[in-house]
């Protein structure tokens, strides 16, 4: 079957991998109908993750977000997949004998795939479960840290939205930041109750009257640099700012010792070591209270373009507008 792959060289290669006859203890054999590229995904090329720190792929195949049909379970998988569209991302569970999302089938523990209502269009779940989980696992992680609202710089990125459904979802408050007030009009038809555009002359008085109105002292940060640190004045005491990402070129960020005496604390969220993921319990507790949200609008990728296997460098250059994604279809 055909794969794309990473060489020892870092170069990336189309080529033959064989098919499996039966599916491990734990694992599906999914035919992929087409694969969502992340921003991960080029970091991983380029190296930027810690060896081991990422699950790896047999023969190197790359990718690790998709969409597919299960067509066969491994001893120990529940019947409930079976025939089922799922949507993948494979950073959720390690195992010796993954095959990754770039290729015509994929073998994948089944913890890494969340069963999708039969009547959706799968393509719109091609690169979705990363976002969804990162949000889901973002709010299971603030609420039992005692947060009561969100401030988001993600603004309408596909993070950014999906957080927006997951605390639509449980009632939760957040605050969204965007750079445009088209943008803005963007979040607002997608239900979003409080959007603030950066570039707005007010925007440093009305964050700090909206964060105090809903005492939101969780940040989730996906810009960095100058936003971030125009906002901290604005900030709580005690808010704890969770960063996952920067948008554009690195950009440093600069706070004053006066938001380090008023409590402000800065830290890393990673969707894989969150308690969501790293629990097999948890993470299928997860996946029972996704699938019922799952229909919702803002968990659906939006495919900026498709592209063939042997397109693969063309797709990896692909800039679409915010949250747009490249697919890859096999």
């Amino acid at each position: 079957m055909k794969a794309i792959s990473l060489t020892p060289e870092k170069n990336i290669i189309l080529t033959d991998i064989p098919s499996l006859d039966n599916p491990e203890p734990g694992y599906v054999w999914i035919r992929m109908s087409a694969s969502g590229i992340n921003p991960g995904d080029a970091a991983f090329i380029e190296g930027k993750f810690a060896p081991g720190s990422l699950p790896e792929s047999q023969y190197h195949i790359l990718g690790v977000s998709g969409v597919g049909q299960v067509l066969d379970l491994g001893e120990g998988v529940p019947e409930t997949y079976r025939n089922k569209k799922v949507t993948i991302y494979r950073s959720l569970q390690f195992g010796d004998k993954i095959i990754g999302t770039w290729s015509q089938y994929a073998h994948l523990p089944y913890r890494s795939c969340l069963i999708l209502p039969d009547e959706v269009d799968e393509r719109a779940y091609s690169g979705s479960l990363v976002n969804v989980i990162t949000a889901y696992a973002f709010l299971k992680q603030i609420q039992s840290e005692g947060h009561k609202g969100i401030v988001s710089t993600a603004g309408n990125s596909a993070t950014g939205v999906n957080l927006i459904g997951i605390c639509a979802n449980y009632k939760f408050p957040l605050i969204s930041i965007v750079r445009t007030t088209s943008s803005k009009a963007e979040l607002e038809a997608l239900g979003a109750e409080h959007v603030l555009v950066s570039s707005d002359p007010e925007f440093q008085g009305q964050l700090t009257k909206l964060v105090a109105e809903l005492h939101a002292t969780a940040v989730f940060d996906g810009v960095g640099g100058r936003l971030l640190t125009s906002m901290t004045d604005s900030l709580l005491p005690g808010t704890s700012v969770y960063c996952y990402g920067f948008l554009g070129e690195p950009e440093p960020f600069s706070i004053h010792t006066r938001a380090l005496m008023r409590g402000i604390t800065l830290q890393g969220f990673s969707n894989f070591k969150s308690k969501t993921v790293s629990d097999p319990d948890l993470l299928e507790q997860a996946f029972g209270e996704l699938a019922k949200m799952i229909h919702m609008p803002h968990f659906k990728t939006i495919v900026g373009k498709e592209f063939s296997f042997e397109q693969i460098n063309e797709a990896l250059l692909y800039k679409g507008k915010a949250g747009e994604k490249a697919v890859l279809v096999p």
